[in-house]
């Protein structure tokens, strides 16, 4: 705030000297000149503080695995309760551990699996301690239920391609850094903020009769068209649990949004209630119900 006043003063003091002809034009140009560089020098700036804050993270986050990784001897065979912590969620843990049928497994047999790692339909929703595969260098979670990429994915080094169609990942952050690393990513039909890649989010009733208290849970009434998309990609119409709809209501005196995905009829009338995967509520990723609510 100090700034932009010190930039105001500076314009200021600028006009009134040109107007008691105490500056020629050209000078009054080269203060405005100096007023934007110094604005633009200072966002630049800026830029270079996300840049670097972003560079130590990624750093700290290396670091914290190396950690985690020293905590826990290489060549010990992991218990079950070691691996529960190393990869919380339990069907991508399964997908690690079979690759080891009837043998112990430790951290270093772990980070030697290579090649691809194959992970399709398996309902994974969480890829944390995906850092400890650090030989694969391509990952293919198509079809899965994952919801967003953990920072540590970007410490891998040998990581080529990686496949995420149709998963349920919201935000493109981490997507874009791994593109930024020169690594194929596939990231269509998820839920990422980009118009491109938003599913069809229709529902099976356009209009409803509800009576005065009671509650109705959208997860019921919402589904994705997969009409259009071949079913080698979208096996099923359902929507993963736990999404965060964006909802906006014309008449919250009639229908009150109680919880994220579940409304309540409050009073007697008529209302429409708009969902949307995206708070730009896109066309293709919104649908609408008609709600009349009685006594």
């Amino acid at each position: 705030m100090n700034y932009i006043k010190f930039c105001s003063i500076l314009f200021t003091v600028a006009l009134l000297t040109t107007a008691s002809s105490t500056l020629n034009k050209h000078d009054f140009l080269g203060k405005v000149y100096s007023i934007d560089k110094e604005c633009t020098d200072k966002k630049i700036i800026n830029e270079k503080t996300i840049t670097t804050q972003d560079t130590k993270i990624d750093t700290e986050l290396t670091n914290q695995n190396e950690f985690i990784k020293k905590s826990i001897p290489t060549d010990k065979p992991l218990s079950e309760e070691d691996l529960q912590v190393l990869f919380p969620d339990a069907n991508f843990r399964n997908v690690i551990t079979r690759n080891f049928k009837n043998q112990e497994i430790t951290l270093d047999k772990i980070s030697k699996l290579s090649g691809e790692f194959y992970a399709t339909g398996e309902n994974i929703e969480n890829l944390e301690g995906i850092s400890y595969l650090n030989s694969i260098d391509t990952f293919v979670f198509w079809n899965n239920d994952i919801k967003e990429l953990p920072r540590e994915i970007l410490t891998l080094n040998n990581i080529k391609s990686i496949n995420l169609a149709n998963n349920y990942i919201t935000d493109d952050t981490i997507v874009n850094k791994l593109i930024d690393k020169n690594i194929n990513v596939n990231y269509d039909l998820n839920f990422i903020k980009n118009k491109s890649n938003q599913y069809k989010l229709s529902t099976y009733y356009k209009t409803l009769d509800l009576n005065v208290g009671e509650e109705l849970s959208l997860d019921k009434l919402l589904y994705k068209d997969v009409k259009e998309y071949d079913n080698y990609w979208e096996v099923s119409n359902e929507i993963s649990k736990n999404i965060k709809y964006m909802v906006s209501i014309d008449d919250d005196k009639i229908i009150n949004l109680k919880e994220q995905s579940k409304v309540e009829a409050i009073s007697a009338g008529n209302c429409t209630v708009k969902i949307s995967l995206d708070d730009n509520f896109y066309n293709k990723s919104t649908t609408s119900v008609s709600i009349k609510v009685k006594n």
